[in-house]
Parts: C-alpha cells; structure tokens; sequence
C-alpha cells in the first residue's frame, strides 16, 4: 500500500528555506551597516567633521545697517579654531544661505596678522573713514593653512557680498572644508549677518 504524502516539509526543503532567510538576513545587515558606515559621508566626498569650534560665535548676530544697493562688501566667516587633538589643514570656505537682495561675487583667505584681528560688521569693499579695505590685503587660498591641535585659527575666509535689492533675510550657514588625518571634512558653524539696507553710516569727526 502506498504511504501518502506528508503535507510537513522535508528536512532537505525547510534546510533550504533556512539558508535563503539566513543569507537574506545576512545580506540585510550588511547593506545596514553600510549605510551606518557611510551615513556620515557627503555625497561630494566630505564627512561631517566636529573639529572645529562650533560654538565660537554661537548666538552670535552681526548687524551692518547702512550698507547701499549698488555697493559691494566683505563678510567674515568665523574664525576656524582647532579644538581636536589633531592638526588639521583648512582647504576653503563658504556661506551657504544667501537671502534674496544680496550675491555672493566670490571669496578670499584672510590672515588675522593682516586684519589685525577678526573683522565682525560687512567692511566696504575700497574701505571707508575708520573701516579698512579687505580688498587689498593678501589673498591666502592659494596656500595650505594648517591649524595646530587645540590652537586657534590665523587664517578665516571672507565673501565678497554684493547688495542687489530689498535684503529679506539674513547670511547663515557658514561652512568649512578641511582635511584631517587623510580624511576630508566639512562643518557648519553658527553664524548670522544681518544686512540691511539704510542710510550711510556718518563718521563723527
């Protein structure tokens, strides 16, 4: 007499069944911990770094009340202080946040030894009674800018800010680029500007 079929599944098709799940765990799990491996990676190639002193101007709101449409002017990033235990070298600058009524025509690398400290208000490109000219002082960008572990930065980027209309917000977002240890970074640093337009500021003589 024939023995019917069992409805249970072999021992050969549920060891079958067991090895596709556990490969299809496995391969889960790695494609997971990929994504946590490079889930702090840019696409442009750069990692979030935190070396640099995130807080220096945290809360921190610059005004320049008196600029005119028509007229350009410097705008400093924060100053790029190491607070890491490794030197890093500071590759370029930038703001990422620019409101409608204001273009940025590009960026320069400034020396505090050249400023004579870190310029705060928007600096009138061809100066002005009182306010030095950014303009004419070395260009830095072309050159490695190391900042030692636990020092502060001599170097900082500036953006060349051009008022073309009514300014209806404010300059944020300011970010740096720097490699460490064989690795490229970028961070954000808190920083707002507040430009607007008004009537020009009078020197009291």
């Amino acid at each position: 007499m024939a023995r019917p079929e069992s409805s249970t599944p072999s021992r050969t098709a549920r060891g079958k069944r067991g090895l596709l799940l556990g490969l299809a765990c496995a391969a889960a799990a790695t494609g997971l911990a990929v994504w946590f491996l490079s889930g702090d990676t840019s696409q442009d190639g750069y990692r979030a770094g935190t070396a640099l002193d995130g807080d220096i101007q945290a809360g921190l709101e610059v005004s320049s009340p008196h600029t005119q449409i028509g007229k350009e002017y410097w705008v400093a990033l924060p100053a790029a202080d190491n607070l890491s235990d490794r030197p890093l070298t500071l590759l370029r600058g930038e703001i990422t946040q620019v409101p409608h009524g204001l273009k940025i025509i590009g960026y320069k690398a400034l020396s505090h030894d050249d400023t004579d400290g870190h310029p705060l208000s928007a600096s009138p490109v061809g100066g002005s009674p009182g306010i030095p000219d950014l303009t004419t002082l070395p260009d830095h960008a072309g050159r490695p800018s190391v900042v030692p572990a636990h020092e502060a930065g001599d170097i900082f980027w500036a953006a060349r800010v051009r008022v073309t209309g009514k300014i209806t917000g404010d300059l944020t977002g300011c970010r740096y680029y720097y490699r460490q240890g064989g690795e490229q970074y970028r961070q954000d640093l808190a920083c707002v500007s507040k430009i607007r337009v008004g009537p020009p500021l009078k020197i009291q003589d």
